[in-house]
């Protein structure tokens, strides 16, 4: 073979494993692919629930009500402190007011009045979920001048309320509320007091123990 065609030889089989190299260097790596193919997983099952949704009659977009069950351990608890609550209140057992001569009935525990200035406007209370402590308010004693809204919230998938002891002057119930799968802004509820004591509430939803209480005061 002549050196022309060695030379010839040589520069073919540079220039192919150039070209070799130069694809394997631009396909995408295996970790690349198996990430890829997990994304585009969650987006078909997530497409895949909307639709199931939509056949069976349902709105894809509306919150999702997780409520404990009457007979689990969370549901007794519920329910045990709902009926003292409520004998209290029949018995006449009242909490005393704050910043006024009224009494609030049916609070379900003592109450400490915060120190320091009352807050006004809307005052927001998150909702979180601290490990083995629970789900819990955040303050959960909070102290609001009379006309005051709360506001609470909060990002989780396991729905929570915000729900009043009964027999008392103020009274509310958000229902339950949390972040759907399609939610864009976290779920939350608003609230107005406009009577002066403190008033205990707490949640009714996925076994949540939370418990709370707002003091409206004058101003």
């Amino acid at each position: 073979m002549s050196i022309r065609a060695r030379v010839i030889l040589v520069l073919a089989g540079a220039l192919v494993l150039t070209t070799i190299l130069a694809a394997c260097s631009s396909r995408p790596t295996t970790v690349q692919i198996v990430e890829t193919t997990k994304a585009q997983n969650k987006l078909d099952n997530a497409q895949a629930t909307r639709q199931a949704v939509i056949d069976s009659g349902g709105d894809p977009d509306a919150t999702i009500q997780v409520q404990i069950s009457d007979d689990s351990t969370a549901g007794k608890a519920n329910e045990e402190r709902a009926a003292k609550a409520t004998a209290e209140a029949e018995a006449g057992i009242v909490a005393e007011g704050v910043g006024s001569s009224e009494l609030a009935q049916g609070a379900a525990f003592d109450v400490e009045v915060p120190e320091g200035p009352a807050l006004t406007g809307v005052i927001e209370v998150d909702i979180p979920s601290r490990g083995a402590e629970g789900v819990v308010f955040d303050p959960a004693i909070i102290k609001i001048v009379v006309g005051s809204t709360v506001k609470w919230g909060h990002d989780r998938r396991s729905a929570s309320s915000s729900t009043s002891d009964p027999g008392q002057a103020e009274e509310w119930d958000s229902g339950a509320f949390n972040k759907g799968p399609f939610d864009k802004e976290d779920p939350s509820f608003e609230y107005t007091f406009t009577v002066e004591g403190c008033f205990t509430y707490k949640s009714l939803f996925s076994g949540d123990t939370a418990t709370g209480a707002v003091c409206v005061v004058a101003e």
